[in-house]
């Protein structure tokens, strides 16, 4: 009897797709005052193209005011490539931007753009761990801190130093008082228990003894600098003039002639 032999077939499984990268994918924060708007820079340049329809998700982005989205601006040089809009879900802090029809994100170059959300409104330390991720894609971490928000200083007082001194003001949680000396233009700053002198200081050296005459390198170096003594003389090497302050303004003498 003739036996016809067999033959096991195994299985055949489906090939591996190796994802593509990100080579670049950087986020720089714009400004850190609270309640501003903080204008956000978005680069990036993948290993391979990524086609129309489809989208790449900054997420993280937490602690922003901006309210959702459907089509937050979007600027910079590659804002067309995704129809200069995004969407924007505040409470995951997450940006989707889709690739616009006829467009697409090229490889090999670095694609620019930027969108603005609102700082949290009090000081914050702001956010890390951002991702960026689309399909296709290994999802990549976006280094760096964002939407850190600070309180700008105003001057509290402007008074005399010896008021100043003698004062003991409060300071809001988490500031200090700043105050101005009318009568010294330094800066005064209370850390709670103490007033801390910044002294309002010049280009001078106030160690000489008059007539001796300074000299700088340029004349831009001193020219805009309001606190000289009286009649202090200055040389500047560029200009080769010397340079007299009467207390209002540099008076100029001009080398008109040699001995």
């Amino acid at each position: 009897m003739f036996v016809l032999p067999t033959f096991g077939l195994g299985v055949i499984g489906s090939p591996t797709v190796i994802p593509e990268t990100f080579d670049t994918a950087t986020l720089d924060n714009g400004g850190n005052g609270a309640g501003n708007d903080n204008t956000l820079t978005f680069t990036v340049n993948p290993s391979a193209s990524i086609s129309a329809g489809s989208t790449l998700t900054i997420a993280g982005l937490t602690g922003s005011q901006t309210s959702d989205s459907g089509s937050l601006t979007v600027g910079g040089a590659g804002a067309a490539i995704f129809g200069s809009s995004a969407d924007w879900t505040q409470s995951s802090g997450t940006l989707v931007l889709t690739v616009a029809g006829g467009q697409s994100v090229p490889t090999g170059s670095d694609t620019v753009i930027t969108f603005t959300l609102t700082n949290p409104a009090t000081t914050n330390a702001g956010v890390t761990g951002i991702t960026l991720a689309s399909s296709g894609f290994t999802t990549a971490n976006i280094s760096g801190t964002f939407l850190n928000a600070i309180t700008l200083f105003n001057v509290t007082t402007r008074d005399t130093e010896a008021n100043i001194l003698s004062s003991t003001p409060t300071n809001p949680s988490g500031e200090v008082n700043i105050a101005f000396g009318t009568d010294t233009n330094d800066f005064y700053i209370y850390d709670g228990s103490a007033w801390y002198i910044y002294n309002n200081d010049t280009n001078f050296n106030d160690s000489l003894v008059f007539p001796t005459i300074e000299v700088f390198d340029n004349e831009s170096d001193f020219i805009t600098d309001t606190g000289a003594d009286d009649y202090t003389i200055v040389h500047a090497k560029d200009t080769d003039k010397l340079y007299v302050w009467d207390g209002n303004s540099w008076v100029i003498f001009n080398k008109d002639s040699t001995a």
